[in-house]
Parts: C-alpha cells; sequence; structure tokens
C-alpha cells in the first residue's frame, strides 16, 4: 500500500474543515488540529457566528471570482443533500447608489435567474438592484456535517491550543495548512499584522415565513435579512473595523431591527416590532485582512531539518461560507504544484 502524504491543518472552522475535507478525500491524510470545535461558543472561534449565505457582489475583484463560483455551485449542489442544512432561497439586493454596471455577465453565467432590476421597479432611495436565488446554511448544522463528512472520509482530529506554527511540524508530517482565521494576527510563526477583527453584530428571529434574503447597502451601513433552514431568520448588522468586544450591545440590536423592519416589513407580520420572538443577539469577529486572502505556499524546516511545505488560507472577512471550498480547492492545486515542485528539485540532485 502506498503511504499516504501527511497532512496537519491548524484551525477548525469553516475554512480549515472545509479544507480538511478536499485534502482527505484527494488522497492526502489530513489531521486538524484546533482549540475550537463544531458546538464550541468562543468569539475567537468566527465560523459559528457567521450569517453564512452568499451574496453576489457585482464589483468583487476577478481574482477572487473562481472562489465565489466554486464555493456557489458546490453548495448549490449541497442544497440537494439531507442533512446538510444548505438551502435555496431569491435574494434581493439594493443599493443606494448606482454601481453603473450593465449587469455583470460573469454574475449571470453562475447565478441561478441573476438579473438587474429595472430602475423604475425599485423602491424609492434605491438606486441599483438584482435578483438571484442563492443558498444559506444553519451554520451549527452545517460545521458538524463538514465535520462528521471529514471525519467518515478517513480524516483526524485534535483538540489542542498550539502556541507556534512548528508546533504542528511533527516528524512526519510533509504539509502543513494555516487556517488560523483572526489568529494569524499573533499566532507564532505567523504574526500577519494585515490581519484584523471587523466586529460583527447579529439579531436572531423567529419567522419561518420569511423566505427570502434580502441586502440593503447604504453609504457605510448593510442592512441584511437571511432565513434559515429551520425557521430562523438572521438579522445584521454591523461592521466595527479593529473592534474586539464580544459582547452584544442593546442600542446597536435596536437599530438592527428597526432597520430589518422597514426592509422587510413582513417580518412581523403588521404585529409591530414587539411581536417579534428573538431567539439570540450574537456577536462575530471577522477575520478580515489587508489585501484580501492570504492563499499561498512556502518551504520551511521542520527541527531534524526537513522540508515542509506550509499552505496558508486566511482572511476571509465576511466571506468565509461563501469563498470556503473554492478557496479549499486552490489549496489543493498549490500544494500539488508545491509537491511537483520539490520532486524536480530532488530530481536534480
Amino acid at each position: 500500500m502506498v503511504k499516504k502524504t501527511r497532512v496537519n491543518i491548524v484551525g477548525a472552522g469553516v475554512i480549515g474543515l472545509t479544507t480538511g475535507l478536499v485534502l482527505q478525500r484527494n488522497g492526502y491524510q489530513v489531521n486538524i488540529i484546533a482549540e475550537h470545535w463544531p458546538g464550541d461558543l468562543n468569539v475567537n472561534y468566527t465560523s459559528p457566528w457567521a450569517g453564512a449565505y452568499i451574496k453576489p457582489d457585482p464589483k468583487l475583484d476577478e481574482k477572487w471570482r473562481k472562489l465565489e463560483e466554486v464555493s456557489y455551485k458546490t453548495l448549490w449542489a449541497l442544497s440537494y443533500m439531507d442533512d446538510t442544512s444548505v438551502i435555496r432561497i431569491p435574494g434581493f439586493d439594493m443599493y443606494s447608489k448606482d454601481l453603473q454596471i450593465n449587469g455583470e455577465p460573469w454574475l449571470k453565467g453562475i447565478y441561478h435567474k441573476f438579473q438587474v432590476i429595472p430602475k423604475d421597479k425599485l423602491p424609492k432611495g434605491v438606486e441599483y438592484g438584482i435578483s438571484y436565488t442563492t443558498v444559506s446554511m444553519d451554520v451549527p448544522k452545517y460545521l458538524r456535517w463538514l465535520l462528521n463528512q471529514f471525519t467518515n472520509a478517513g480524516g483526524t482530529k485534535k483538540k489542542a491550543h498550539l502556541n507556534h506554527l512548528n508546533d504542528a511540524f511533527e516528524p512526519d508530517v510533509d504539509i502543513v495548512v494555516n487556517c488560523t482565521g483572526i489568529s494569524a494576527r499573533t499566532f507564532g510563526g505567523v504574526e500577519d499584522d494585515k490581519v484584523f477583527s471587523t466586529r460583527g453584530q447579529l439579531v436572531a428571529v423567529w419567522a419561518p415565513h420569511v423566505k427570502t434574503a434580502k441586502a440593503l447597502h447604504e453609504d457605510d451601513t448593510l442592512t441584511y435579512i437571511i432565513p434559515r433552514e429551520d425557521g430562523e431568520v438572521i438579522l445584521g448588522g454591523t461592521s466595527d473595523v479593529n473592534e474586539y468586544d464580544g459582547t452584544p450591545d442593546p442600542k446597536t440590536a435596536e437599530l438592527i431591527l428597526n432597520r430589518c423592519v422597514k426592509l422587510c416589513p413582513e417580518l412581523h407580520q403588521g404585529k409591530g416590532l414587539s411581536s417579534l420572538q428573538i431567539i439570540r443577539h450574537t456577536v462575530g469577529l471577522r477575520p478580515s485582512r489587508k489585501d484580501g486572502i492570504r492563499l499561498e505556499t512556502e518551504i520551511r524546516k521542520n527541527s531534524a531539518g526537513k522540508d515542509v511545505i506550509v499552505c496558508h488560507n486566511y482572511g476571509h472577512h465576511s466571506h468565509g461560507y461563501a469563498r470556503s471550498w473554492g478557496s479549499a480547492m486552490e489549496v489543493l492545486d498549490l500544494i500539488e504544484a508545491a509537491v511537483k515542485n520539490r520532486q524536480r528539485n530532488v530530481a536534480k540532485l
């Protein structure tokens, strides 16, 4: 039997779990090492707090388009499977400023039923709008599904707190993948000062009659409504740069509720704001990064002087779920290119 190449992944958020699953399914023997796992609720464990749906970005930089396309198509396929919690929902995005974009052909080729809404059909104060069909996820259930798929495929896991990337350089490990998210700013051996927190506050309400995602972009404010599989609806939100406080603010929650009801009056079915059944208030720290996602490989030495391929995959800001599968596939491509390059170098010796 051919020995599989061993990979250690640091981090078990949506990026670490998805990357682990992709590598495990593609012939690697993967072990995920993390302090926090699905089911844990820690403000520095970002993934459980996300709204988690894919919202088209007409202004998206071309270098990130492949990541979103791969993720959207994969999650769309998962929406037909049981137990994933991924569902298909109609979506409407509105902007208070005219983006002066004529339909974005690349989005029309990806998103189901994508179209630019004619200006005469837009509400007062809205200058640009799009409609489409997308996917949303029940985050706790989806993270558990990813973990179960990973372990069922033969992947292993270890609950541990690492202080330094070198702690993952075990003697028989050939590849280490860094999926530390917001912790990449302080994690030993990485210490990326381009990483920062963007605090987001959400309100979860019980509104099973709401089936459509809506978003309204107004200057620096984004209001959004995300239905989930079980009848929960996520209301947001905020975007507080370099804020690390994990405690929900009551005044902010009130502002979110008022903005969301204005955007989607059917939330309270004409019974008033006080009739909303609030399930919980949450805060998450988005793992933002100047220059965007870090997706690259490098070679480092372990304690015995052996070359180890290190691949970085972090800095997804609010797009972790929307680009998770795409970035995981990019990691696979980067690793395979690095392995081939190492083999060529060895052959030259």
